[in-house]
């Protein structure tokens, strides 16, 4: 049987960048949701990123590795930090060794190349809806979880690509005052209803989010309790109950979306894929 990994996608929802000369201590605090299905990695040929061939020779490893994704690189979804979690942690297993030493060598990976402060910490330890209380890798920083109601699911709209390195230095004036002072907020009072008051500002703040986009969303307000947006994604948080309604609706107004189940464990590695994904 062979190796194969499966890591959560992971949408930020709000971030306060926390740079240090130890990249193991360099991250962010903030939120985000997780959402399955995610990324697969596995032993072979196939689709890569400079990231694979970066976290296998930190970690001294030679290999092949490819991975499919539902989701494209530079949307907002975290995907190369799944790609090099994954990674890191089925060549880890591989050989025997600790994963959180493998969780460590893709974040140090992701902050090496500019692609990510916050998403291997929150995709390693999972929550549905995490909280990076301390900047850092796996180990080195603390992920909470927020509690939210049962049955709870997410719908994406897709509108765009922006590499991550360029969002950073676009909004650094607004992540180090109004982005640090809202994440803050939160951060006193971490609950699910803040979370969405939270990031829902953040966004605007931000500039992700348009009029137009909202004004079209207020159609459907009825059937989800909020929404933000990241990058190229906009994620609204609704039931299961009504997802298929809240998808009509959304599609009606020009936001076509699609669903995602939220992810309640981290990364996993298997000798074989499960018969129903984490």
């Amino acid at each position: 049987m062979s190796l194969v990994a499966y890591v959560p996608l992971h949408v930020s929802s709000m971030w306060a960048p926390a740079y240090d000369p130890d990249e193991l201590k360099t991250g962010s605090v903030g939120a985000g949701v997780l959402l399955w299905p995610g990324v697969k990695v596995r032993l072979g040929r196939g689709r890569r990123l400079p990231h694979v061939d970066a976290v296998l020779a930190r970690l001294g490893v030679r290999a092949e590795v490819a991975f499919s994704s539902p989701a494209e690189p530079g949307q907002g979804y975290g995907v190369s930090g799944a790609v090099a979690l994954g990674t890191a942690m089925m060549a880890a297993a591989a050989a025997g060794r600790p994963l959180l030493q493998a969780a460590q060598a893709a974040h140090v990976v992701e902050v090496a190349m500019g692609t990510g402060l916050g998403d291997v910490a929150a995709q390693f330890h999972g929550g549905g809806i995490e909280v990076r209380v301390r900047p850092g890798a796996p180990g080195v920083g603390l992920v909470d979880r927020v509690p939210h109601p049962a049955g709870l699911m997410a719908l994406v709209h897709e509108y765009g690509r922006e590499d991550t390195s360029s969002m950073l230095r676009r909004l650094a004036g607004f992540l180090a005052s109004e982005g640090r002072e809202l994440v803050e907020r939160f951060l006193k009072e971490p609950t699910y209803d803040s979370f969405l008051r939270y990031s829902a500002e953040f966004s605007r703040r931000a500039g992700f989010l348009t009029q137009d986009v909202e004004a079209r969303a207020s159609a459907c307000r009825r059937l989800f309790d909020g929404y933000y947006a990241k990058k190229g994604v906009l994620v609204f948080l609704t039931y299961r109950d009504v997802v298929e309604d809240a998808a009509r609706c959304l599609s009606g107004v020009g936001l076509a979306v699609r669903p995602f189940r939220l992810a309640h464990s981290g990364a996993l590695v298997f000798h074989s894929r499960p018969r129903t994904p984490p």
